[in-house]
């Protein structure tokens, strides 16, 4: 009677925990000083934090720049100063690199990685798999007296 009551038990706990649920969206705001609303307002950044920013950015980074002409550029980070960012673009062809004032940036955000959404699929599926092997084995043997 013990055994049934103890797997029951943790067959509940292992239901409701809700396993690797992060406990919703954790997302960092950042509340920009007063001297920079104007500037948020009209869409454009300040370039002397964008220019600490990039600088900041480890070389050989990959990065992608958004110009203000609604463009964007991928590529690993050769060189930052605080006037420009040099970007080698990611081609088949080599090309040369591309040197992109700051005036004309208007946002840089470093890339951690490539999202394989078949590989996510296949992680959460066989995860959802072993768990409910390890349910099913817990009720067998519970009950198997």
């Amino acid at each position: 009677m013990i055994k049934r009551g103890l797997a029951l038990l943790l067959c509940a706990s292992l239901v409701e925990s809700g396993c690797a649920a992060g406990g919703g969206l954790r997302a960092a705001t950042f509340m920009a000083p007063a001297r920079f609303a104007e500037r948020a307002d009209r869409g454009q950044t300040d370039p002397r934090v964008l220019a600490e920013y990039v600088q900041k950015l480890p070389v050989g980074s990959v990065v992608k720049v958004e110009l203000r002409s609604s463009r964007s550029v991928k590529g690993t980070l050769i060189k930052a100063t605080s006037e420009s960012v040099i970007v080698q673009r990611n081609t088949r062809i080599a090309e040369a690199p591309i040197e992109i004032p700051l005036s004309d940036i208007s946002r840089v955000t470093l890339e951690t990685g490539t999202s394989h959404p078949g590989r996510s699929i296949a992680i959460g599926a066989a995860a959802g798999a072993a768990a409910a092997l390890g349910v099913i084995l817990i009720l067998v043997f519970a009950f198997n007296d």
